[in-house]
């Protein structure tokens, strides 16, 4: 026993010796091992190598490296996780924003602080959950701007270059992603750069393709004048800079949609959009014969458009239903085609158009239409001198010749192409109602509604029933109210419907759907719950009201006495009521709910149920019943203001730098200082409306918008936290963007939070 305790405490004392030999490693030994680490990104062991570095004695610019490592490998090695919990990404990106939070001028902006704003950019753009451009950018273009004016030209260049090329081609995109599909789109000064200070082919390739990307979208014309030469350029790096593939299908894409060139018999030279189908073809073609499929995500979309671009196309168009007497007009759209035959026939719709079936396929009405056996009235040939250049063609002509009241069929065909419209010239007009068994068919005048009786009418039907289509045509005769009515031949289901009538020279047509119900089906009902007011406060009294109807075999009932059971929810989802009452008379029933201070704010739901025959219960039906909210007086109040000029808001221009001031004061007197600010800068698309003068504007004041129309989404464009100084005031500035050719609204929204955490929006 004695030797084994001998030896235990031996061991022991062996074990304290080896640990107290142990040195803390010193930055400098620990960076170079550590950073190779980053580099391969191994950011978990690049922070333990970190972990072990000696803090005493290290200087203040050591100790902000140190900082600014642990923080950036935290985030990084947590991103590249599953786990859920977001706090070690928060606790770094804190981390981060202190390093540069007090860093105001200029020549306090040191190598860490441009580590930092590079780190805070990938953490908002590479992440997973990331791709928010906006907080990126405000990031990244600190960093950008810092490595331009650096020194230390190769080291400047590489991180320049890579933060350029992280911008353009974030890790983990979808297939389909493309330069700017986020909104990620760079200046054309930053790209600039990029071409200037690149040192190889392929970084020579890569600029220019993004800067003909960035010059597709400029609103100068004289701008866009490059984009063919910068695709050119892009193109010329070879197969082998991993960008031609790309550039040689957007180039294909802007030839034959965007392409600019000069007017020639224009005396200033103006600008023009003239398609390059001939070039955009010829690029295809280079992408489809230069890559395999699999090579390249654009192989599949660039033999279709190939196949678009050299396809014969076809096709007759009338757009209006004609009164007796109108001139008629038709549309014609042809490509790759020299010359056109037009053909005209007079038809009957209550006779020769029907719903027609063959195996699976189902022939519009209008192509089954016989026009082989129909009466051709007219016929002319048109030629489209077509040059070659796959330029679609167009023409509007008016017919030469007044049509009698009826229905025509116009066909226009070129070898094997073939298309046809209808052409009605008539005052009369079909309204058609379905129910779940009958189709009535009302035939009328189209200006006063007289009926037209002895009208011939047809309903052709169509549906499919076991993985088989069916068709079945019935004619037969309005009444004195004009009138017809005929059953749904499908037995159940939706059901393809075309309606023709005649009488004389007057005719009229309808195509729609109908759904054909037999038997007893389940009963449905349709509810209305609503509340004497929106918006109740605690401690007050809630009068609700509920309405029902019943609905079966395509007609609705009124469920008299009906019981019924309800349940009331309130904003947590806990019940607060369940209990039964009886509908009146009318379908109708009432109650009341009394509000405590004690119950939660938000809004209260009420469900419906009711007893099926089987002794089951089915809800019937549910609504948001109302509001609960308990009014508290604000504290201080906060103001958003842009500079004026001749006390007039400024108007800026786009590019621009915009400065935001925000006061905060409270109601009883005196400034909200050192509050916590955070503004939210977003960007909406902005496009000017004339209004059309009326002479009496104030009779449409409430019938127009009063804020002008924009397109999409709002865009975050920046995110700021500041604090209110000894007066209440907080300032931000934000940069407009620049060469889009696009104007912008900006809405800017300050959230003050006063020391007592109350915030005012």
């Amino acid at each position: 026993m004695k030797t084994l305790f001998a030896r235990f405490f031996a061991l022991f004392g062996l074990l304290v010796l080896s640990t107290s030999t142990v040195q803390a490693a010193t930055l400098d030994e620990a960076k170079p091992a550590a950073e190779k680490l980053h580099a391969e990104a191994s950011y978990a062991k690049a922070r333990e190598a970190y972990l072990g570095v000696e803090t005493n004695g290290l200087s203040i610019a050591e100790h902000r490296w140190l900082k600014f490592r642990l923080a950036d490998c935290q985030w990084r090695a947590m991103a590249a996780t599953n786990n859920r919990d977001n706090t070690p990404l928060e606790q770094a990106r804190k981390q981060l924003d202190i390093l540069i939070r007090d860093i105001d001028r200029v020549e306090d902006r040191d190598f860490v602080w441009a580590e930092v704003q590079e780190s805070l950019g990938d953490y908002h753009w590479i992440r997973r959950q990331g791709r928010n451009w906006s907080a990126a950018w405000n990031h990244y273009h600190k960093a950008l701007d810092w490595w331009a004016g650096s020194a230390d030209i190769e080291a400047a260049r590489a991180r320049y270059v890579a933060i350029v090329k992280r911008i353009a081609e974030p890790p983990n995109q979808h297939r389909w992603y493309y330069y700017g599909y986020y909104g990620n789109q760079l200046s054309l000064e930053i790209l600039e750069n990029y071409l200037k200070i690149a040192n190889t082919r392929e970084d020579k390739a890569h600029a220019r393709f993004l800067l003909a990307m960035t010059l597709r979208n400029q609103g100068d014309w004289s701008m866009r004048r490059r984009v063919p030469t910068e695709f050119e350029l892009a193109i010329g790096g070879g197969r082998g800079t991993g960008w031609q593939d790309d550039a040689l299908f957007h180039y294909a894409q802007w030839m034959e949609q965007n392409a600019v060139s000069v007017d020639p018999f224009s005396p200033d030279g103006h600008m023009q959009t003239k398609r390059d189908y001939v070039k955009a073809l010829s690029l295809y073609q280079i992408l489809v014969r230069s890559f395999k499929k699999g090579e390249t995500r654009h192989f599949d979309q660039a033999q279709r458009r190939i196949k678009q671009i050299t396809a014969p196309t076809l096709n007759v168009n009338v757009s209006h239903v004609f009164l007796p007497g109108s001139k008629i007009q038709h549309h014609t759209r042809w490509r790759n085609i020299r010359k056109i035959d037009f053909e005209l026939f007079a038809i009957d719709l209550s006779r020769e158009a029907v719903l027609k079936t063959n195996g699976n396929d189902r022939p519009s009405w209008l192509a089954s239409v016989d026009l082989d056996n129909a009466q051709r009235i007219q016929n002319w040939t048109k030629d489209t001198e077509d040059d070659g250049t796959h330029e679609p063609g167009s023409e509007s002509p008016w017919l030469d010749t007044d049509l009698d009241p009826g229905a025509y069929v116009l066909r226009a065909k070129s070898g094997n192409l073939e298309s046809r419209d209808i052409i009605l010239v008539t005052d009369a007009t079909i309204v058609v109602k379905t129910s779940g068994t009958d189709a009535l068919v009302w035939f009328c005048d189209s200006a006063d509604g007289q009926p037209i009786p002895n009208a011939n009418v047809q309903v052709s039907q169509r549906w499919r029933r076991n993985r088989t289509w069916h068709a079945k045509r019935e004619t037969k005769t309005t009444d004195k109210d004009g009138i017809a009515l005929f059953d749904l031949a499908a037995p159940e289901g939706s059901i393809d419907l075309f309606i023709g009538a005649r009488t004389d020279q007057r005719q009229a047509f309808s195509t729609g759907r109908g759904y054909a119900r037999r038997g007893d089906r389940a009963e449905r009902w349709r509810i209305y719950a609503h509340t004497d007011r929106p918006a109740y406060r605690p401690k007050e009294t809630v009068k609700w009201k509920f309405i029902a109807r019943a609905h079966q075999g395509g007609a609705y009932t009124t469920p008299s006495n009906a019981e019924i059971r309800y349940e009331i929810y309130d904003a947590r989802n806990t019940k607060v009521e369940n209990k039964k009452t009886k509908l009146n008379e009318f379908g109708s029933a009432w109650g009341e709910l009394t509000l405590t201070d004690k119950m939660p704010l938000g809004e209260y739901r009420i469900t419906f149920f009711r007893n099926l025959d089987d002794g089951n219960e089915r809800s019937i039906g549910r609504a948001t019943l109302f509001r609960l909210e308990e009014y508290k007086l604000p504290e201080f109040k906060v103001a958003v203001e842009t500079p004026k000029e001749n006390g007039m808001p400024k108007i800026f221009r786009v590019g621009d730098k915009v400065t935001v001031d925000i006061q905060a004061d409270y109601y009883f007197g005196g400034p909200v200082s050192e509050a916590k600010v955070e503004v939210h800068v977003r960007q909406k698309t902005f496009r000017f409306r004339h209004r059309r003068q009326r002479d009496f504007p104030w009779f449409y004041e409430d019938m127009e918008a009063t804020r002008y129309p924009h397109w999409g989404r709002a865009q975050t464009l920046h995110h700021e936290i500041v604090k209110t100084d000894a007066t209440g005031r907080a300032t931000i500035t934000f940069q407009s963007p620049n060469d889009t050719g696009q104007d912008y609204e900006f809405e800017i929204e300050a959230r003050v939070t006063d020391s007592s955490r109350r915030e005012i929006v």
